[in-house]
């Protein structure tokens, strides 16, 4: 168990806390292009700190502090005028540096008005793999990561998010976090499918952790002398030849699935899911535009009985992570042999927030521009996601799930509820799906 005076630092993210410095360091994901597309404004909230994200003419964009320094207004119930922000109060004005660039009734005075004094925060923005990025920390920013995954050509990507009432680190600790897939997923949905005879899936028997430049690798080893004849159980697999992997700063990568835990303050949290769903190798690679990738937001509670959701995956993580409360207290834990990574994620979190301290880069940091091209992940069976899923073998999946009732997009799962139907269609449009012969498709 923790102190609370550790558990108090790991969880605090504002501004001048060791936790909020150290995740200054990093890019953000904030927003889906596509969502500043259709909209030109937006609020957004970070690390503690209210801003407001708008699209210039150009397709560029700007994020700046949210609120008017003349009388307090929400800039983001403004509009963005030409290349500036104008606030709806007075008609005050900021670009995307931060400088006030009008003061219209000031201006029209015989003082000119003070636009030298009335400037806003203002921090860089960067667009990769469908998504808005944002750097809050000291200058000069590193680079924003180029991980291989963004530039994969054989999936359909979606990107879904939701906004969790808890703290970040608690849902980032799941990536390290092996055991927890036996039972929250797989057993959890064999007691679900058949409450009075589960079959449980084989146990896990050790599990191991390998760190690299930007984060950890998953290991374990399962026991599999009575494997279940339907469905799915997690396998063996050694850290050297690659696994799920756990990235600085809190995102979890399994190649179908990159889950970005961001924290919107010290109680709440939102969960960006950059869904990669395979495509058959026959389709050629490049089919979707990276700045039209769709996106959605998934519910985390029931709309009728008000429950939490733990019909999916990530609902299923989701349940977990608010149940241990807004801040999970860690002085009262009981950790054991399954937490061997949870204690090894604490330490060198604590280890990172020194090195910042000391004036150090943290962990995961890229300034080289010659690296931060397709930078490779020792991911699992990656050749699946690079080059696709062989046709016949997709449609054996595909028919297999829908004779199931699992069917989801491509014939998988989508890893959270309230999915919308069109884009199966979008979907089947790019996999050739309904080229398919009718019996196979029906």
């Amino acid at each position: 168990m923790l102190s609370a005076k550790k558990n108090q630092i790991l969880s605090e993210v504002g501004s001048g806390t060791p936790m909020g410095e150290l995740l200054r360091r990093y890019w953000h994901p904030i927003a889906p292009v596509l969502e500043l597309g259709r909209r030109s404004v937006k609020p957004v909230k970070l690390l503690g700190e209210d801003l407001v994200l708008f699209r210039k003419p150009d397709g560029s964009h700007g994020l700046i502090s949210r609120h008017c320094p003349h009388r307090g207004t929400d800039l983001s119930t403004g509009w963005v005028d030409g290349d500036i922000m104008r606030c709806p109060y007075h008609g005050w004005a900021f670009d995307s540096e931060g400088r006030c660039a009008s003061q219209p009734f000031e201006e029209a005075g015989p003082s000119g008005g003070f636009r030298d004094k009335a400037g806003v925060s203002a921090y860089p923005t960067a667009t990769l793999g469908g998504l808005i990025w944002a750097y809050l920390g000291p200058d000069p920013a590193p680079l924003l990561p180029d991980f291989e995954l963004f530039s994969w050509g054989h999936g359909f990507v979606e990107i879904i998010m939701t906004e969790l009432p808890c703290n970040w680190f608690q849902c980032h600790e799941n990536g390290m976090d092996p055991v927890h897939f036996e039972w929250l997923h797989l057993n959890g949905n064999a007691v679900r499918s058949s409450p009075t005879d589960p079959e449980y899936v084989p146990t896990h028997l050790s599990i191991d952790f390998l760190e690299f430049e930007h984060g950890f690798v998953n290991g374990r080893v399962v026991e599999t002398p009575v494997v279940p004849p339907k469905g799915t159980y997690a396998g063996t697999n050694d850290v050297s030849e690659g696994g799920i992997l756990c990235l600085w700063p809190y995102t979890l990568a399994s190649g179908n699935t990159i889950e970005f835990r961001v924290p919107v303050d010290d109680r709440r949290t939102l969960n960006i899911t950059w869904q990669y769903s395979v495509l058959p190798d026959d389709v050629p690679p490049g089919k979707q535009d990276q700045d039209k990738i769709p996106f959605w937001y998934g519910p985390l509670t029931d709309p009728d009985t008000g429950e939490i959701l733990t019909s999916h995956t990530g609902n299923q993580d989701f349940s977990a992570w608010v149940g241990q409360g807004a801040v999970a207290d860690r002085t009262t834990e009981s950790l054991g042999r399954s937490d061997k990574g949870i204690t090894l994620l604490r330490r060198r979190y604590f280890e990172a927030m020194e090195q910042v301290a000391r004036g150090e880069d943290p962990p995961g940091t890229v300034r080289d521009p010659e690296a931060n091209v397709n930078i490779q992940l020792p991911l699992m069976g990656k050749s699946l996601y690079t080059e696709g899923m062989p046709r016949r073998v997709f449609e054996e999946k595909l028919a297999a799930r829908k004779e199931s009732g699992l069917f989801g997009i491509g014939g998988f799962l989508t890893v959270q509820a309230g999915r919308p139907d069109h884009l199966q269609k979008e979907y089947d449009d790019i996999a050739g799906v309904a080229q398919m012969p009718a019996a196979e498709v029906d």
